[in-house]
């Protein structure tokens, strides 16, 4: 058959498909790797940031990239802390369809799945590098989705990207060593929060929204948020005289994009492939977006510094090593309690033995 007549019946069959379908916009489209379709979607997400933060960006960079890669095919609404639901709704608004997708920390489900906080961030632990490595190229992604589904949750769970070492606090009185915890009030979330306890902190957990008038009406004596760009303009400097470091709790973290998995179901694989590069680029983009907005951040933190209004305290390497030895333990015995805690922490522990071996071989002492 001719090229010109094989145009004539593929043109005559198209028109008689738009005829007889004159509201259905869902034509095949051969260049999006067979099965594509021309329907448009919406997502409506959330996440638990305030508005205005690094977080937040990071949040909506996600929905832009998803919504202009797509060319408008799939368009993703985020929104920031409690405009939809509260930061602590998040995961049963997902599951429920109240939203279609969240971007969020995991440490915050773990009263529901216990095992995800290891994704999350550990105290002292992975690195941005160690997790990007463990989650996309060794068994981290599986075992993600597993823990999900080992929980009972309908839901389709995508890594979206590491975050920047955290400001480990700030107080109201200098924190320089263990010792100095017992008996302060400190806000603190999911293991950390546990952790804490045994040193004899007395935590109180507080979603982001309420942290700023927590500390100042002294509910807390000491808050822990994020890294500098989202804390500084959160203004807890204003109330709070002493900035801790290093980033103890919280030396990297990761994000995640959750779907509904119906709303998953329903995307064309194109979509799908496009809403999975979009999350996996910020491994690269997101930090390094944040890192720079940290740095600066910082800057800022110690003019104030310079100009007497605050005191930047490091956390005495003393009571570093103290920590790492109740961390370790705290987890060597939730791993075990729990089959699938240990599985994942294992996984963690057996892959830094080979990266940091490889590592630390090739890295200058200077």
């Amino acid at each position: 058959m001719k090229k010109a007549t094989k145009v004539f019946f593929v043109s005559v069959l198209l028109l008689g498909m738009l005829v007889g379908c004159l509201n259905k916009q869902s034509t095949t489209n051969e260049g999006a790797g067979g099965g594509g379709s021309q329907e448009t979607y919406k997502w409506v997400a959330h996440s638990p940031w305030p508005e205005g933060t690094a977080l937040q960006l990071l949040a909506e960079e996600i929905a832009k990239d998803i919504t202009e890669a797509s060319g408008g095919r799939l368009q993703v609404e985020m929104h920031a802390a409690g405009e939809i639901v509260q930061p602590t709704e998040l995961l049963d608004a997902v599951e429920n369809g109240t939203v279609d997708a969240i971007h969020s920390w995991d440490g915050y489900w773990v009263g529901k799945i216990p095992q995800v906080a290891l994704f999350a961030s550990v105290p002292m632990g992975m690195n941005e590098q160690e997790y990007l490595g463990w989650i996309t190229t060794d068994e981290g992604r599986e075992l993600w989705q597993e823990a999900y589904d080992q929980a009972g949750y309908n839901l389709k769970v995508l890594d979206s990207g590491p975050g920047t070492p955290e400001i480990f606090y700030h107080s109201n009185v200098p924190i320089r060593t263990l010792e100095d915890f017992k008996g302060l009030k400190v806000r603190a979330v999911g293991d950390w929060g546990a952790i804490l306890e045994k040193v004899g902190a007395s935590v109180v957990s507080i979603s982001s929204p309420e942290l700023y008038q927590s500390l100042e009406r002294g509910v807390v004596d000491a808050v822990e948020f994020s890294g500098p760009a989202s804390n500084l303009p959160l203004g807890f400097h204003e109330i709070a005289k002493y900035l801790i470091t290093p980033s103890i709790h919280q030396p990297s973290s990761v994000s995640s994009f959750i779907i509904n998995q119906e709303k998953w179901d329903e995307l064309p694989d194109d979509l799908k492939q496009i809403v999975r590069l979009a999350t996996e680029n910020m491994w690269g983009k997101g930090f390094a977006m944040v890192a720079k907005e940290d740095f600066e951040a910082m800057d800022e933190y110690r003019k104030l510094e310079e100009e007497g209004k605050i005191e930047i305290v490091k956390f005495e390497e003393e009571s570093q090593k103290e920590l790492k030895t109740i961390i370790d333990e705290y987890y060597e015995k939730r791993a075990a309690e729990d089959e699938l805690f240990k599985r994942i922490w294992e996984s963690q522990q057996d892959y830094l033995v080979e990266y940091k071996y490889w590592k630390d071989l090739m890295t200058p002492a200077h």
